[in-house]
């Protein structure tokens, strides 16, 4: 799945989201978070997939990349109140699913860096969980 501009466009405002969530503004993070939070909720293909393509993005900075992986790590199995407490991955499409799997082994293999090797390792793991939990699912 390539991204288009408009796609691109849109990954680059979820980098920005989480840059104002590293900062020091107690206010500016609050509202970064619950926009990241609504866009969890209203479009969870694209909240998964655009945090995938921020981890994987060569320009994106190793902070960056590792909130990333954190973030989507703990949304992964978390229910959902707007999707009948479905967790993030059981209202996933397939599409989506297959893109965050095949993404995100391709650039583990890539990554040089210990710390993000283990929260792209840790976030792996959640992924392989939601796929044994979800019905009919085989694990890689």
């Amino acid at each position: 799945m390539e991204l288009n501009q408009e796609q691109l466009a849109e990954v680059q405002f979820m980098v920005q989201q989480l840059q104002i969530v590293l900062g020091t503004d107690n206010d500016a993070r609050k509202g970064a978070e619950e926009h990241l939070k609504k866009i969890k909720e209203g479009e969870p293909d694209k909240y998964a997939c655009y945090l995938t393509a921020v981890i994987i993005d060569a320009t994106a900075s190793l902070e960056i990349k590792a909130l990333a992986s954190v973030v989507l790590r703990r949304s992964i199995g978390s229910p959902l109140p707007s999707k009948e407490n479905k967790t993030l991955w059981e209202v996933l499409s397939a599409q989506a699913r297959d893109y965050l799997k095949d993404n995100l082994l391709k650039f583990n293999r890539t990554i040089t860096t210990k710390d993000l090797i283990h929260k792209v390792s840790n976030l792996l793991v959640e992924v392989a969980g939601g796929m044994y939990e979800y019905e009919n699912e085989i694990v890689w």
